[in-house]
C-alpha cells in the first residue's frame, strides 16, 4: 500500500458513515474541513512556539531602531536617520516573514485537503448544487467556519499562537 492509499483510506472514512451518498458526501466534507482547520491551528501554534524568541527579538529590535531613527530625525542627522530607519525596516520585514510562516502553517492542511478532494472526486458534481459545483465549492464554507470558530476558542494574548 502506498502512502497516498493509506491517507486516502483514512480520509474517506467520514464519507462512508451514512448509507445515503449525499449525506455521506456533505458529512465527509464537513469533517474534513474541521479536521483541516484544527490541524492548521495546531501547526500555527507549533510554528509560533518555535519562533517565539526570534519574533520577540525582531519586534524589539524593530521598535528600538525606529525610536533611534526618530531621535536622529529630531537631531536633524539625516544620515543616522536613514541608517536606523533602514535597519528598523529590515527587522520589521523579518518579523513580517515570521508572521507569514504562521499563516502558511495555518493554511497548509486546507490546501492538502483541497488537493485530495480534487483527486478523489474529480468530475463528481456536488449533490443538490449546480452542475459545475464540485467538492471544492462545498469545502470552503465549513472550512472558513471552522477556522473562525477555532480562532474564538484560544486565549487572546499579544504573542499567542491564536493571534495573527
Amino acid at each position: 500500500m502506498t502512502p497516498f492509499q493509506a491517507v486516502d483510506n483514512f480520509l474517506i472514512i467520514p464519507f462512508r458513515v451514512f448509507s445515503n451518498p449525499e449525506a455521506g458526501f456533505y458529512f465527509g466534507i464537513t469533517v474534513l474541513a474541521f479536521f483541516s482547520a484544527a490541524l492548521g491551528w495546531g501547526s500555527k501554534a507549533l510554528v509560533a512556539y518555535a519562533n517565539r524568541v526570534r519574533r520577540k527579538q525582531e519586534d524589539g529590535e524593530a521598535t528600538r531602531r525606529s525610536e533611534l531613527s526618530f531621535q536622529a530625525l529630531q537631531m536633524q542627522d539625516k544620515e543616522a536617520y536613514l541608517a536606523q530607519n533602514n535597519l528598523a525596516q529590515e527587522h520589521y520585514g523579518n518579523s513580517l516573514a515570521l508572521s507569514a510562516g504562521r499563516g502558511a502553517a495555518l493554511l497548509w492542511p486546507g490546501i492538502v485537503a483541497l488537493a485530495w478532494l480534487s483527486i478523489r472526486f474529480e468530475g463528481v458534481p456536488a449533490p443538490y448544487l449546480w452542475a459545475s459545483a464540485g467538492p471544492v465549492t462545498v469545502f470552503f464554507p465549513p472550512y472558513i467556519l471552522a477556522l473562525w470558530a477555532l480562532s474564538r476558542l484560544g486565549p487572546k494574548t499579544p504573542h499567542s499562537p491564536f493571534t495573527a
